[in-house]
């Protein structure tokens, strides 16, 4: 979101459901579940995808911008199969972990192997095992030299592990989701460092601490999930016809990235290189990235994404299927351009039609909007 959801709600066409999954993110508490597991700016209401579901009756759903999974999570609770897509392979591998849902035994060796990890880093803080961690030097100096080489030391007992890839994989994002909790960077979503003090030990007692988190999240989630896991593709929205192959699609709920707002490449860079991820494609073929926002085609730049996007959207949907957006207002070159207003324009242009909107003020003067869309004559 742009930032608190909330404030009355104005409606356009087929809103009905729109209006409601507004209301509903309103009210109710946004981290359920595995969904507040890990950091990850502009994560979508699971309100918003559990009250389109359900208004929608869709057996399935594709989301190819699926980010930290929030809808592939609300699937799997409400019963329906689904198909995330991501450029991110920091977002394929969250939103897997986040949507699975392990045994009771296999959360048990998941501790078991946490404490096991915990208890070897103390031994290094302790040994004061000499630790050389390859970083960039503008990363390096998020942290203090003592917790750099913390976390190095863990990232090390992370690399040794011998377990089931599931287990590691889950490991993985225990630890990457504390690395801004022991660094220097103010917030998740304020790049500027500041003085903090972390004593020794404390990355190690909060990457145990989230680990135990996970497993309670875990828990709750299997008490509710009801459908299959999501099946998962690192790619590009804009080749969805493609990776989905031959299916197509009931119901596509997704939020794109919103214009001139993000930039997740430069966001999870710290992370990326952590974890040895290679992020090439997600700088390449980024959608709407803040860090283009100033070029002087930036509008014209925008309009050809959206396009791209919506004509792939358009052909993985079934013909009687509906596509729901979830997007804020863009802001390219200083000027703001108004999602509902440049939808009506585009879209047609994808053999799509606007059925219904609803929108919210955001501090700022944007909005932030719900959008339906449905297949019509091009």
């Amino acid at each position: 979101a742009l930032s608190q959801i909330g404030g009355p709600i104005r409606t356009e066409g087929e809103a009905d459901a729109l209006g409601a999954a507004w209301e509903a993110a309103s009210r109710e508490e946004p981290d359920t579940l595995t969904h507040g597991f890990h950091p990850w700016p502009a994560r979508m209401h699971p309100a918003i995808a559990r009250v389109i579901l359900e208004r929608s009756g869709a057996p399935a759903l594709v989301d190819p911008f699926c980010g930290a999974g929030t809808t592939l999570i609300e699937a799997r609770v409400r019963g329906a199969r689904s198909f995330g897509v991501d450029l991110s392979p920091l977002a394929i591998r969250l939103a897997r972990v986040k949507a699975s849902v392990p045994s009771r035994a296999s959360r048990v060796a998941f501790l078991e192997a946490a404490e096991a990890l915990a208890a070897a880093s103390e031994a290094r803080v302790r040994g004061r095992v000499p630790m050389t961690v390859e970083l960039p030097p503008p990363l390096r100096a998020r942290w203090d030299m003592h917790v750099l080489k913390e976390l190095g030391g863990l990232r090390e007992e992370l690399r040794a592990l011998d377990a089931p890839e599931p287990l590691r994989e889950a490991l993985t994002l225990v630890f990457s989701s504390i690395l801004t909790k022991v660094g220097r960077q103010r917030s998740e979503t304020e790049e500027q460092l500041a003085p903090r003090r972390i004593r020794k030990g404390l990355a190690t007692e909060i990457f145990l601490r989230k680990a135990f988190e996970l497993e309670r999240r875990w828990a709750a989630l299997a008490e509710v999930a009801r459908g299959p896991a999501p099946e998962l593709v690192e790619g590009d929205a804009r080749r969805l016809p493609e990776l989905l192959g031959q299916r197509r699609a009931p119901l596509i709920l997704t939020s794109p990235p919103y214009g001139g707002t993000y930039d997740y490449a430069t966001h999870h860079a710290h992370r990326m290189a952590w974890l040895g991820l290679d992020d090439r494609a997600l700088r390449r073929g980024e959608l709407g990235a803040r860090r283009h926002a100033g070029a002087p085609d930036a509008r014209a730049r925008w309009d050809r994404d959206v396009v791209a996007m919506l004509r792939a959207m358009a052909a993985a949907l079934e013909p009687s299927g509906a596509i729901v957006l979830v997007m804020g207002d863009a802001l390219l070159g200083g000027e703001q351009v108004p999602v509902p207003a440049q939808l009506a324009r585009l879209a047609p242009a994808a053999g799509l039609v606007v059925h219904g909107v609803a929108s919210q003020a955001r501090h700022g003067g944007r909005d932030e909007h719900l959008i339906r869309l449905r297949l019509g004559a091009r």
